[in-house]
C-alpha cells in the first residue's frame, strides 16, 4: 500500500469512527435532537494527532520531511477535531472551515459600513501590515525579486491562506474565489448584513491592494468583480513578462 493510500486509509477510519460516534449518539437520543457540535473523537484527540503525525511522516519521508510535527499529537487532533466539527456542522447552512474568520471579518466591514467610513477603515486595516510588508519591500529592493510580493500577500499570511480556499497560483499571480459569498448569502437572508460581494470587492479588498502595494513599492493589480466570485491579484510586470517569454 502506498504512503497516500495508507494517510488515505486513516483518514477513512478516522472519519467513520466520527460518523458512528454520531449515530449512535443520534440514536441513544432520540429526540429530542442533540445539541452542540461534536467529532466522537472527545478525549482521545492526542491518539487522533499520533496516526496523523505519523502517515506524513511516511508520505514525506525520512530524507523529505517539510513539516515535522512531532511531539504535537494532541494539537493536530484537536484540529482534526475541529475540522470534523466544522464540517459536520450543517444546522441552518454548511459550514465551511472559514466560517468563523469570514462571519468576524464581516461584522467588521458591515461596523465600518454603518459608521460611512468604509474604505476608510478598509485603508486603515489595511496598515497594520506595514511592519511586515515593509521587510518586504526592503528585501524585493535589495533582490529585484517582485514575486516575493505575491508570496507575502498570500502563502506568508495566515490572514490570506485561513479565510480563501482553494487557490490557483502561478509566476506573478494568485487566483481564488471571494470566500465571503457562501456565508455572506446566509446572513443577509437573517438580517444580519446588507453588503454584497461586489461591495465589498470595490470598497474592501481593492483598498487593501492599494495600500499594500504601496507599501512594498510593487504593482499589484486585481480584477474587477466577476458575477462568479474569481478574483485575480497579479503583478503584471512579471506575468507580461512570462506571456512575451513564452511566445518566444
Amino acid at each position: 500500500m502506498s504512503r497516500l493510500n495508507r494517510l488515505s486509509t486513516a483518514v477513512g477510519i478516522l472519519l467513520l469512527a466520527s460518523s458512528a460516534a454520531h449515530a449512535g449518539a443520534h440514536a441513544a437520543a432520540k429526540e429530542p435532537r442533540q445539541l452542540g457540535q461534536y467529532s466522537g473523537f472527545e478525549g482521545n484527540e492526542a491518539i487522533i494527532g499520533t496516526a496523523i503525525i505519523s502517515a506524513l511522516k511516511e508520505i514525506q519521508g525520512k530524507d523529505g520531511v517539510t513539516h515535522d510535527l512531532s511531539g504535537r499529537d494532541l494539537e493536530v487532533g484537536l484540529a482534526m477535531s475541529k475540522m470534523i466539527k466544522t464540517l459536520t456542522h450543517a444546522t441552518g447552512y454548511q459550514h465551511e472551515m472559514n466560517d468563523a474568520l469570514v462571519k468576524m471579518t464581516l461584522e467588521f466591514i458591515q461596523y465600518a459600513k454603518d459608521s460611512g467610513e468604509l474604505e476608510a477603515v478598509a485603508r486603515k486595516d489595511a496598515m497594520t501590515q506595514f511592519p511586515m510588508l515593509k521587510r518586504v519591500g526592503d528585501l524585493i529592493k535589495r533582490t529585484g525579486d517582485k514575486q516575493l510580493a505575491m508570496v507575502a500577500l498570500t502563502d506568508q499570511t495566515t490572514c490570506f491562506f485561513q479565510l480563501v480556499g482553494e487557490v490557483e497560483r502561478g509566476p506573478g499571480y494568485v487566483t481564488y474565489r471571494s470566500p465571503y459569498g457562501h456565508v455572506l448569502e446566509q446572513t443577509r437572508r437573517m438580517g444580519m448584513h446588507d453588503l454584497t460581494e461586489q461591495e465589498i470587492h470595490d470598497r474592501w479588498t481593492i483598498p487593501h491592494i492599494e495600500v499594500w502595494s504601496e507599501i512594498m513599492g510593487v504593482d499589484v493589480q486585481i480584477t474587477p468583480w466577476q458575477e462568479d466570485g474569481m478574483v485575480t491579484m497579479s503583478i503584471p510586470e512579471i506575468t507580461q513578462s512570462v506571456a512575451m517569454n513564452a511566445g518566444n
